[in-house]
């Protein structure tokens, strides 16, 4: 049975379900509608169902590639079970700094991967060899409603005001430009690793170090298989890729 590395998207939700009573009523709104099982609209025609289809399968993760999505930030725990918009960390090297996340909605037109959620988990003012920092690499690539940069060229600012500023610039949950991996690690081998104290296991990153799909691959049109087997523990059974953020792109990056 393949684990769940990373959060899956089912595509079935139930639009009712925080809202459903107890089983023995309680909790029941008396303002709320009681529907009738019998109504025409549920007995009068058979509906077209794929019965060779299963609703409980994950959906394949969208190929590594360019895609236009629609950003928001991610909530972070601020460890008494509230959440914030950012929470602050601390590095050996660099002390102290502001750290968030950021969730991206992919926008297809065809729909074959409309609203299918991309994350980045650790997006912050950490400074990396460069100089830059991730909140400073897409606010570079996002604009105002009105066209104008968030950021001008050689701004500076501490590591409140840039996250503030990401905040603002996020509420309206933009579009901008990615780049995505697949990414596949065993999550059997890092449980292993965290209760023995020792480093993660080393990721595989790249769409194109999975195994093909040969029975859904097509002549100039490979198709690789998202779920791989541990080789290290055969127990571990399979684990699943997971869609990382490579790279922000400036939205006329994309075709």
């Amino acid at each position: 049975m393949a684990s769940s590395f990373g959060a899956p998207v089912t595509g079935f939700t139930d639009p009712q379900q925080d809202a459903a009573p107890a089983a023995n009523g309680a909790g029941l709104d008396a303002t709320q509608e009681i529907l009738d099982p019998n109504d025409p609209q549920l007995t009068s025609e058979a509906i077209d169902v794929n019965t060779e289809g299963d609703a409980y399968a994950f959906p394949p993760p969208p190929p590594d590639g360019k895609y236009r999505v629609k950003i928001k930030l991610l909530a972070q725990d601020d460890g008494k079970g509230g959440k914030l918009d950012y929470i602050a960390k601390k590095h050996d090297k660099q002390g102290l700094y502001l750290a968030t996340g950021v969730e991206a909605h992919i926008i297809d037109p065809t729909g074959k991967y409309d609203n299918i959620a991309v994350y980045d988990r650790w997006v912050g003012t950490f400074m990396g060899r460069d100089g830059s920092t991730k909140v400073s690499t897409i606010l570079a690539r996002l604009k105002q409603p009105d066209g104008t940069p968030w950021v001008k060229p050689g701004a500076r600012l501490n590591h409140k005001q840039w996250m503030e500023l990401f905040v603002k610039a996020l509420a309206g949950e933009p579009e901008i430009g990615i780049e995505t991996q697949w990414e596949w690690s065993c999550q059997g081998c890092g449980e292993e690793a965290k209760k023995a104290g020792k480093p993660y296991p080393k990721s595989i990153i790249g769409m194109q170090k999975f195994p093909p799909d040969a029975s859904k691959s097509k002549p100039g049109a490979v198709v690789y298989q998202s779920e791989m087997k541990c080789q290290v523990n055969p127990a571990h059974g399979y684990s699943r890729a997971q869609v990382r953020i490579a790279r922000f792109l400036n939205l006329s990056e994309l075709k």
